[in-house]
């Protein structure tokens, strides 16, 4: 692998000294050119699926949402895990500063980038490898998938909110078509440009995983991921009938969900404590763990599940409660926190815990719920709904009144799918970007800055389409491209 990447960096190199005529035409003797198409397999598998699970990008995204507090206890044992996120927790004008004023660096940028980079040197050069047209086909099809996820999430970060009236003036982020390292100042692509290309990315990966077999394993990109995430697209475009449409495809292949009452009743080993796990049905595509420290249960100062998070759930709702929930667990240790709190527990947020980012079934329901309540289908979203419900409530409490949802107001049925979109998918890193998406509320936190004296304390308050619901370019880019137009974010200081 090592040699193959130093074989990739020397021709990226040589790419903007030579025409394409003359690309990948020589290679060193201490080189080994790629020559199968399962190198490029390889090369993806070492270069992004690995990465994900050794390199924590965008840890800050939950912090960010309404659905996180602060834990701030005064205590003898125990870390304070809050000094890295707290510019991103308060909305600070220059979130990677650290209350000390350390640069706390925000690799997503950089490692998105390269996501892209990969993917445009294999799809420039996958046909030229010795393979069957299956094989290439599932290596394109792959490097198309990676391509778009890495837009998808540039432009969710980086980008203006989309909105469909504003979407081809609003600032996106750069399109990177290049092989290589020439040496290039890049402008900003509007937000529309950013989708077009998503777009165009994920329906070329679906003609490519027609042709190679679908791909199978859950631990790469896959036609079912594909089907979720182009819904997933849609949705955010607003466009409902193509997010219904992809659903479909999804749903009538693979439709599992995990009835959390055999989950937590069936007892079975210790990495079924955790909801994204091997044994979950639901997942189908899961690409890393998901190692944040701020939600850490035995931390003096943390970042634990907010109250309005908490007040979502209703009695009888297994994900979130005592200390077999499923999500959200009542937990903590007088010894070292200083009290309890409610913290995540979706997943491992070890090394270990493979199965913390993951692509699930359950989303398909709330993406066509979402859009059927769009297009005064309302027995249809609350369908969706309520069988998801059915699948995290006892059967006592979904039975009762208030268990299945009911409804003839479109307004109520939106909010509806809304409130179960948010207790079904919190800490997955999906809820700020449906804040930008819809309708970019004010949310204040507060923040402790000495946890030797609890009674001081700070409020911070995002405003209702706050500028800062779009992240700044990282100050490193910056410095390597200060033509780079960023994001005019205000300053930030405790409200009276």
């Amino acid at each position: 692998m090592k040699k193959i990447l130093s074989y990739i960096a020397a021709i990226s190199l040589s790419v903007a000294m030579t025409s394409c005529s003359d690309f990948l035409t020589e290679a060193s003797q201490d080189e080994i050119r790629p020559t199968n198409v399962s190198d490029y397999r390889e090369l993806i598998n070492g270069e992004v699926y690995n990465k994900f699970n050794n390199q924590a990008v965008h840890t800050y995204l939950d912090i960010m949402t309404d659905d996180c507090t602060e834990f701030a206890k005064k205590a003898s044992f125990g870390a304070d895990t809050r000094n890295a996120g707290n510019g991103y927790f308060t909305w600070q004008q220059s979130p990677e500063l650290q209350v000390s004023g350390v640069l706390n660096d925000d690799g997503a940028w950089a490692e998105y980038y390269h996501h892209i980079l990969i993917s445009n040197m294999v799809l420039y050069d996958v046909d030229n490898l010795n393979g069957s047209d299956a094989e290439k086909a599932l290596v394109k099809a792959e490097a198309y998938m990676v391509r778009a996820y890495a837009y998808y999430m540039l432009v969710n970060l980086y980008g203006e909110p989309y909105d469909p009236a504003t979407a081809d003036k609003a600032l996106g982020v750069p399109i990177n078509n290049l092989l290589g390292a020439e040496r290039k100042n890049f402008k900003r692509a509007s937000v529309a440009e950013i989708y077009d290309q998503i777009i165009k990315d994920v329906t070329a990966a679906l003609e490519q995983f027609e042709i190679g077999g679908g791909n199978e394993t859950t631990f790469r990109w896959n036609e079912n991921a594909a089907n979720l995430f182009i819904a997933r697209v849609y949705l955010y475009m607003q466009n409902w009938d193509k997010a219904i449409e992809h659903v479909d495809r999804l749903l009538a292949v693979k439709a599992n969900l995990w009835n959390l009452n055999e989950k937590i009743n069936g007892g079975a080993d210790e990495a079924d404590l955790y909801f994204l796990c091997s044994r979950n049905p639901e997942i189908l595509f899961s690409f890393g763990y998901y190692y944040v420290n701020y939600f850490a249960s035995g931390a003096k100062g943390a970042y634990p599940a907010s109250p309005s998070l908490r007040a979502e759930y209703a009695s009888g709702d297994l994900r979130c409660g005592p200390t077999n929930a499923a999500y959200i667990r009542y937990l903590g240790s007088t010894l070292f926190g200083g009290g309890k709190r409610y913290c995540p527990y979706k997943f491992d947020d070890t090394s270990t815990g493979e199965h913390g980012r993951a692509f699930r079934t359950a989303e398909a329901y709330l993406i066509r719920a979402e859009a059927y309540s769009h297009t005064s289908q309302y027995t249809k979203a609350l369908d969706d709904v309520n069988y998801l419900r059915s699948n995290r409530l006892t059967p006592e409490a979904f039975a009762a009144d208030g268990g299945r949802l009911v409804s003839t107001s479109q307004d109520e049925i939106i909010q509806m799918v809304r409130s179960e979109r948010r207790r079904e998918m919190c800490f997955e890193q999906l809820r700020w970007f449906d804040l930008r998406r819809w309708d970019r509320p004010s949310i204040e936190h507060t923040y402790t800055p000495d946890l030797a004296n609890t009674k001081v304390f700070f409020t911070y308050r995002l405003e209702q389409n706050d500028p800062a619901y779009t992240l700044p370019v990282p100050k490193r880019v910056l410095e390597r491209d200060a033509e780079l137009v960023d994001i005019q974010r205000p300053e930030r200081a405790p409200i009276e």
